[in-house]
């Protein structure tokens, strides 16, 4: 279970692990984003090449 206490906030250290994450807990993650775990893992691909080099 994710517990998501605030919205809007992106957890670097959660996007870090999420492509090495079972597949069992991408696919519980993102359901609770309502998306599939290749949706999740392509928008952390993209946040990562724009906002942090």
């Amino acid at each position: 279970m994710v517990c998501f206490c605030c919205q809007n906030v992106v957890d670097g250290d959660l996007c870090e692990m999420f492509n090495s994450m079972d597949v069992a807990k991408q696919k519980s993650v993102a359901e609770e984003l309502d998306r599939t775990p290749a949706e999740v893992s392509k928008k952390l691909e993209d946040i990562r090449t724009r906002y942090a080099f």
